[in-house]
């Protein structure tokens, strides 16, 4: 055979080749059912198709298996596919198993000992799977969404569902179980003839959350059971009946909104005044109104009972506020005006105030062509009732400038700033004559700063020395101010409208920052205040004591915040505050500390801690509490035992809360909160009383 003649026969097998598969494509195209893979072949009639190797067959719902071999025959409409098969449908969830058959173009599937790993990663296995259009089913399955990295036990997961029959509505989205026992750490606790939720598609939906329990010698054994009800994709009711064994049983209601414009929440409760003393309740509002003009804020926080809501531990709220705001910022401008009333629920007697109204107008960066510097414009007008029911109206209007130069020669700052302040006020008493007056608060101050920086490969520091001399007229309306750590270097420290820091006076001292490369930073301030010239009846002294705050980071996994004055004559703690937060190894530990001997305020000595250590993964021992070290009395404490993780949170506390008003005793008792998640969270659930800094 000559070359010529090799060439025709190589050409004519060539477009026989790609006329079959043109006509194989097109056949393929017309079926709803496309085969992919290494190596296909078909019989001789092209009814019959075997794929091996990377073998996929996909359906038009885009419903996807795939095998070591897939045959498929076309007039049947059946698929067989067999070794480490895997069907994909169309929410990502994938099933496992050694082989399968599928007809009606997948919309029937069966197979055998079946691994199902849904798409938010929770797992189902069972003996047997068959699906048939939207409902999946799988027998002697069980279900669990922990992930095995996160066992406590191995080979045991925290919780799982084993079910004799499991039912997937995908066109519902809905999860169903026939004779499902529930078990924590393989061991059953709770017989379930029927059960179901929400598949992991579906965001939120209306069913039972989780309940909780707790004892208490107080209320007996209490046990909540929420229901949750999704009325829209934007707004939801919670209602949660609270079920006590030595207490009234009450019922509490929660009412969320959220659109473009609105961020609404009703939270009420009612108790069933089984003890006959009169029914008790709480109503809490909260609505903002987002518009082009501004925002609107309204709020109410109401009980007809001052202890209702601490006895039964809805909250430990004592003062309750309630009121309408409207506040509207317009480029330099700020005006807000706001009507509050305030319900004092730990006095007897006389227990509101009220604020009607306060109007607030700010104007900032005021153009100014005669003085380099920024002008700002503060004013206030407000009317209050106090709880001694004297009435005092106020109307303020506050001018200030301020100016920053730096000599680059030297590198020294000079942060400029002058006020002056009248305010008019008028007090309406009912034990004494009534009076009113015009004050006037003029003040010049002058900050200079010095910066020394220092830098190294460890580290950097700046070493910055401060002296601030204020210049002001003594008046008769503001007794002298303690120097604290928020206020050394500030230019008024009394806070009050209608008081001024009083006299002639200079603040120095000196700051100390550095910062190392390993990302520790210390931050010391040194400072004292002196004022010139008091007045003979002015007891405070003229020099002030010692103050001391500093600040450590180390890492952003521990710091400690602690201020002090030392009393300059003797050299003695006046007043001390420390908050640490540190991290040791499995170990957190946050201590809030407080003392004041007196000089300043009335002698007061209370400390408060709160830690979590982690035994094993997820498993915590925390305790928190709170002791008043001037009595030697405990405030309160709790600590228990906390498991939590991807599935699975346990919480377990004893407290003691020795606190007392009226009807309210000490009481004691145990927490227990189970939370199958994704279902909720322990952070979200019971009954846990915080005593100390949180962790």
């Amino acid at each position: 055979m000559n070359s010529k003649q090799k060439n025709n026969i190589f050409f004519i097998l060539s477009i026989s080749i790609v006329f079959f598969l043109l006509c194989y494509n097109i056949i393929n195209a017309e079926e709803k059912v496309k085969i992919y893979a290494d190596e296909v072949s078909v019989d001789e009639i092209g009814e019959k198709i075997i794929a091996t190797g990377e073998a996929v067959a996909v359906n038009e719902n885009n419903v996807k298996i795939k095998s070591n071999k897939l045959t498929y025959d076309r007039s049947n409409n059946f698929l067989e596919a067999k070794g480490n098969v895997i069907v994909i449908d169309q929410i990502d969830n994938s099933f496992f198993l050694d082989e399968l058959n599928a007809s009606d173009n997948f919309n029937i599937i069966s197979g055998k000992a079946v691994k199902a790993r849904l798409h938010d990663e929770s797992r189902i296995v069972g003996s047997k799977f068959e699906k048939k259009d939207a409902i999946s089913i799988v027998e002697n399955a069980e279900y669990t969404p922990c992930t095995e990295e996160n066992y406590l036990i191995k080979n045991c997961p925290g919780w799982k569902l084993k079910s004799k029959k499991i039912y997937h509505d995908t066109e519902n989205r809905t999860i169903h179980y026939d004779h499902a026992q529930l078990q924590l750490f393989n061991i059953p606790v709770f017989y379930l003839p029927y059960f179901s939720h929400p598949d992991p598609s579906v965001k939120k939906r209306s069913g039972f959350l989780m309940p909780t329990i707790q004892t208490d010698n107080q209320l007996g054994e209490t046990f909540s059971m929420p229901i949750f009800l999704n009325l829209s994709s934007n707004r939801d009711i919670t209602f949660t009946p609270n079920i006590q064994t030595a207490g009234n049983n009450f019922y509490n209601f929660n009412y969320r909104h959220l659109n473009d414009l609105l961020d609404l929440e009703i939270n009420s409760s009612i108790d069933d005044n089984d003890d006959n003393t009169g029914t008790s309740n709480h109503l809490f509002f909260e609505s903002k109104i987002i518009n082009p003009y501004g925002n609107l804020n309204t709020y109410l926080k109401t009980t007809n009972n001052d202890t209702y809501m601490r006895k039964n531990k809805i909250n430990n709220l004592t003062v309750l506020k309630s009121g309408i705001e409207f506040d509207r910022e317009v480029n330099d401008t700020f005006f807000s005006i706001e009507t509050i009333g305030y319900k004092h629920l730990t006095t007897e007697g006389q227990q509101w105030e009220y604020l009607y109204p306060n109007i607030i107008y700010d104007i900032s960066n005021i153009d100014n062509n005669i003085y380099n510097g920024n002008v700002s414009l503060n004013n206030k007008l407000s009317f209050r009732k106090n709880l001694n029911e004297n009435y005092v109206s106020l109307a303020s209007s506050q001018i200030n400038w301020s100016n920053q130069k730096i000599n680059k020669t030297f590198g020294l700052i000079y942060n400029n700033e002058a006020n002056l302040r009248v305010t008019s006020i008028s007090i309406d008493e009912k034990s004494r004559s009534d009076t009113s007056n015009i004050r006037i608060y003029p003040q010049y101050s002058l900050k200079i700063s010095y910066p020394l920086f220092k830098s190294s490969s460890l580290f950097n520091q700046t070493v910055t020395p401060i002296i601030m001399p204020i210049v002001a007229p003594y008046n008769n309306y503001t007794e002298a101010q303690t120097v604290t750590n928020s206020n050394l270097f500030s230019t008024n420290r009394a806070t009050s409208i209608s008081e001024w820091e009083s006299g002639p006076r200079i603040n120095y001292g000196i700051e100390w920052f550095i910062n190392s490369v390993k990302g520790t930073d210390i931050r010391t301030v040194i400072g004292q205040n002196y004022r010139f010239n008091k007045l003979s009846d002015d007891t405070a002294s003229e020099i002030s004591d010692y103050f001391i705050n500093s600040n450590i980071n180390v890492n952003s996994e521990n710091y400690l915040d602690g201020s002090l004055i030392i009393d300059r004559d003797d050299l003695k703690i006046r007043s001390l505050n420390a908050n640490t937060f540190n991290r040791f190894g499995d170990l957190i530990f946050a201590l809030n500390y407080d003392y004041t001997s007196g000089k300043y305020n009335a002698p007061a000595e209370q400390v408060a801690i709160g830690g979590k250590y982690e035994l094993e993964n997820n498993l915590f021992i925390k305790f928190t509490g709170t002791k008043n070290l001037d009595t030697n009395k405990n405030i309160g404490y709790q600590y228990g035992i906390l498991y939590e993780n991807d599935c699975l949170g346990i919480d377990f506390n004893y407290y003691r809360d020795l606190t007392k008003d009226r009807d309210i005793e000490e009481s004691d008792g145990f927490s227990f909160t189970v939370v199958l998640k994704p279902f909720g969270s322990t952070k979200n659930y019971g009954k846990n009383i915080v005593f100390g800094p949180k962790v």
